[in-house]
């Protein structure tokens, strides 16, 4: 599983890559900068996901769950991608 730094993640969006918001409804207190589809972990667990087969960067508050659903999803033969420090990293890098 790559783990995407926060400073590559500019050049992702503009390639395209499908960002998917894995936190659990309870805990999606930060909003997103950029466009995602939300489907939470446990449905990706359970392989209830329906998520295309294209490049899929997971998103999370910390990282870690969006680690354990990218993990997941390879298993299914997706390219799947976990941006490193969730979103926590992005707000504190400005």
């Amino acid at each position: 599983m790559r783990k995407v730094r926060p400073e590559e993640l500019p050049a992702l969006l503009e390639e395209g890559v499908l960002v998917v918001d894995v936190r659990p409804a309870d805990r999606r207190n930060t909003p997103l900068p950029f466009p995602a589809e939300w489907v939470p972990l446990e449905k990706i667990q359970k392989g209830e996901h329906g998520l295309p087969r294209r490049p899929l960067l997971l998103v999370c508050e910390k990282g870690l769950l969006s680690q354990v659903a990218a993990l997941y999803l390879e298993a299914e033969g997706y390219e799947a991608m976990s941006l490193e420090g969730g979103l926590q990293a992005l707000t504190q890098g400005k």
